[in-house]
């Protein structure tokens, strides 16, 4: 039924678009198509579509609010567990005597902008000549 009605607005808006009668034929295809899509029979039917549609929309959403939900949920309890976990072993493997290795602290060179606050260096100072 969709795709008949599809194939039917489609030979319609090609032939409007293709008529070469003239306007006056132009005129009477459109007052026609105002008139059908005015007819009641049409709007209680789109009307009815629209509420269909709302309805799948707001259950859609809900699924998806839903599946969100329990993704963040596992997401968090994951990263709960992980950092329960890694501070405990963090506090044993030190008290065990175990390495701790840190990165060494970065170097800049001397005449540098210190590290982190100028990451282009000169670059955002270069002007491109205009022609």
């Amino acid at each position: 039924m969709k795709g008949k009605a599809l194939f039917l607005v489609a030979g319609a808006t090609g032939y409007v678009l293709g008529a070469r009668a003239g306007r006056e034929r132009y005129e009477q295809i459109s007052r026609a198509a105002g008139r059908l899509w005015g007819s009641p029979a049409v709007q209680t039917r789109v009307v009815d579509l629209e509420d269909k549609a709302t309805g799948a929309a707001k259950q859609a959403g809900s699924k998806v609010q839903e599946q969100v939900s329990s993704a963040a949920s596992s997401v968090v309890d994951g990263v709960k567990a992980k950092v329960s976990s890694g501070s405990s072993s963090d506090t044993g493997s030190a008290a065990a005597g175990a390495p701790v290795t840190t990165a060494p602290p970065a170097t800049t060179p001397v005449g540098s902008p210190a590290a982190g606050t100028d990451p282009l260096g000169d670059q955002h100072h270069t002007r491109m000549p205009t022609d």
